[in-house]
């Protein structure tokens, strides 16, 4: 009978979960914001499977806090500016879904809390593509980034992409690496590895790079560095599909080939 109950239950999270992730997805891919009242209602969900989690297994409260300390560290990075608002929410939703691993036949068995685990697969994926497309940077932008200082030159291929200020402007989404300025003595080109997400908006940096090339200070040809911001919930969705049908196991090896 319990685990009946516990199938079920799994069963219903792993549409809940998958359900709202999706859409999350669509919206973080589409507009680069997500709802903010379907968050609240992933949320608020979440907290009934979390409570009902804890009345039927009564894990211990150590592995509880364990579990938690994921999205206090998303909450520290978006305190910094590195993550944005709607990633923190989802990232704490998924811990609340799941404080502890699945209890069913449904799913493979875990050790690790599942927010660590769907953290790294996410990470991981991300981790990846960046690699692939750095490799691929590095081939074909290689006389772009002799133009880049040293201390960047092997970082940016990972992160960023050089784009034609023309095509720039027709973008939504991409925040500028390199800053082009126009001071007393004459243009200023600076580079840099961060922005934030929370404060500055892409718009602002269009409507510079506008007025640069309309005052002919730079032509629409110049080319700049820029970043797409990856939309978290997508790798997020990703790891939850990875964690689900594998569990920690390959997390669990990892480690014992390093340690």
């Amino acid at each position: 009978m319990q685990y009946e109950l516990s199938n079920l239950v799994e069963a219903i999270k792993i549409i809940y979960v998958l359900g709202f992730l999706l859409v999350f997805s669509i919206q973080d891919y589409r507009r680069r914001e997500i709802s903010d009242n379907l968050v609240y209602v992933f949320t608020g969900g979440s907290i009934v499977f979390c409570s009902l989690t804890i009345y039927m297994y009564k894990p211990p409260p150590l592995y509880l806090a364990f579990s938690f300390m994921v999205p206090a560290l998303f909450i520290a990075m978006y305190l910094a500016g590195l993550m944005g608002e709607g990633d923190v929410y989802v990232v704490f939703s998924l811990a609340l879904l799941y404080p502890v691993p699945p209890h069913s036949s449904l799913l493979p068995g875990s050790l690790l809390p599942p927010s660590l685990s769907i953290t790294v697969y996410s990470t991981l994926s991300i981790v990846l593509v960046s690699l692939l497309y750095g490799v691929y940077t590095l081939i074909r932008y290689r006389s772009l980034l002799k133009e880049v200082p040293l201390k960047y030159r092997f970082i940016y291929p990972f992160i960023a992409k050089p784009m034609r200020l023309n095509e720039y402007l027709a973008t939504e989404f991409y925040y500028p690496l390199t800053l082009i300025e126009l001071k007393d003595n004459g243009v200023k080109t600076t580079y840099r590895l961060h922005y934030d997400v929370e404060e500055e908006d892409p718009r602002a940096y269009r409507e510079m790079f506008k007025r640069l090339i309309e005052s002919d200070v730079v032509p629409d040809t110049t080319y700049v560095w820029v970043s797409y911001g990856i939309p978290y919930i997508i790798p997020l969705f990703l790891g939850t599909i990875i964690f689900l049908l594998v569990g920690d196991a390959p997390i669990l090896r990892l480690l014992e080939l390093i340690l």
